[in-house]
């Protein structure tokens, strides 16, 4: 059928382009009122411990291992805030035209990945990763739209199995990134850049589906949140660990 053929090469280019480009946003920056993801992790985790609290430039900040039960709880409370958020229309509209700027992502769906995304990225910095840098940031992503822990190391180059941690990945070329964002275009295109994906989004697309009427499936953005977690728990990308 024509509306199955291999996704446009073009098309895979800009939307792998647009989805790093929202990850850093929403990630780094945040988008309008909606703030980027290490500062709203901080603020929960402020929240969290009161007056025991310390910025992550402070000496006296302890260890994401030393913090693991405060941080358990933190992360838990992310992917709620994030299930609620899919339903809100607030983080649509801080969103603005971004979610649909030029690709054939449909808004409603582009969306639920700028949640997914915030999402994962709050949780990385939570588990002691760096997501001001790009290269983490990359991995994040491929966690962030649903791929396992499994494939985002293959995507790495990297024998799946074999812990990886932040400075292994820092030493890879710069041409990884660029296969990355190929490798996520071409996901993201393939699930809805094309007319049957419509229909397709009506049918609970396994890993992102669920998406209906702009509100996020509660189960499938909690299994986003706890595989991202697994995922990048004590500093290291558990290769063989998929979601659940």
């Amino acid at each position: 059928m024509a509306d199955e053929k291999t996704p446009d090469e073009g098309a895979v280019e800009k939307t792998g382009q647009w989805i790093a480009g929202l990850a850093e946003k929403v990630i780094v920056n945040g988008v309008g009122p909606v703030t980027g993801s290490a500062s709203w992790a901080e603020d929960r985790l402020a929240r969290r411990q009161g007056a025991d609290y310390r910025a992550p430039d402070d000496d006296e900040r302890l260890s994401p291992q030393d913090m693991k039960d405060d941080i358990d709880a933190v992360v838990a409370r992310l992917i709620k805030e994030s299930v609620a958020a899919a339903g809100t229309q607030g983080f649509i509209t801080g969103l603005g035209g971004l979610v649909t700027a030029g690709v054939t992502i449909p808004a409603n769906v582009a969306t639920s990945l700028a949640i997914n995304l915030r999402m994962a990225g709050a949780i990385a910095h939570l588990r002691g990763w760096d997501v001001r840098d790009p290269y983490v940031r990359s991995v994040v992503m491929m966690l962030g739209i649903g791929m396992s822990a499994q494939s985002a190391v293959a995507a790495l180059g990297v024998k799946v199995g074999q812990k990886i941690g932040e400075q292994m990945i820092k030493k890879l070329p710069m041409a990884i990134l660029h296969k990355i964002n190929k490798l996520v275009g071409f996901h993201l295109v393939a699930k809805f850049g094309t007319k049957r994906a419509a229909i397709t989004l009506a049918k609970a697309i396994p890993i992102l589906g669920g998406v209906v009427g702009g509100a996020v499936d509660a189960g499938a953005t909690a299994l986003i949140g706890r595989a991202a977690d697994r995922a990048l728990r004590d500093g290291a990308l558990q290769g063989d660990d998929e979601p659940e």
